[in-house]
């Protein structure tokens, strides 16, 4: 019984030994700095919930847009704020935004549809400080509404 238990004690070890092998990704601290804007009136003194995403992410058939990297609060007006952008998981910076006029802590319900959002394609990155304003415009509009702009249909 003992032999079977000393056995089974080291694969686990070794099950545990790999999980903790994996390397934390490379990082790079960036600084994102700038307004968030709303329509005259709207969402005074209301949250707003920022997401970070990496514009792009894996390759080849995988290939995706709009990779999560984090999120932080804010409120309409000035904001800055510093991460780790980890550099091999992605490229680009993505910055989506959005005001829960409603106060219920989600983003739109079938019943209400007051929330609006924006996002901003952070066009001077990679760089360790990035200034971009954010138009919160879109009423119930997730980050995948923005990007990828669809292209505009030409007129026949």
């Amino acid at each position: 019984m003992s032999v079977r238990l000393l056995g089974l004690s080291g694969v686990l070890a070794v099950l545990l030994i790999g999980c903790a092998a994996e390397e934390a990704p490379v990082t790079t601290p960036v600084t994102v700095v700038g307004a968030i804007r709303a329509p005259e009136g709207v969402g005074a003194g209301r949250p707003v919930t920022v997401n970070l995403y990496h514009a792009w992410a894996l390759e080849g058939p995988l290939r995706h847009p709009l990779e999560f990297i984090g999120s932080f609060p804010a409120a309409v007006g000035e904001f800055r704020h510093a991460f780790d952008y980890p550099v091999e998981l992605g490229e680009g910076l993505v910055v989506y935004a959005w005001l829960d006029t409603d106060g219920d802590g989600v983003l739109c319900t079938p019943t209400g549809r007051t929330d609006i959002a924006g996002l901003t394609v952070a066009d001077a990155f990679p760089a360790a400080e990035v200034a971009l304003d954010i138009e919160l415009s879109a009423p119930c509009a997730g980050p995948d509404w923005f990007f990828p702009a669809v292209p505009a249909l030409s007129a026949p």
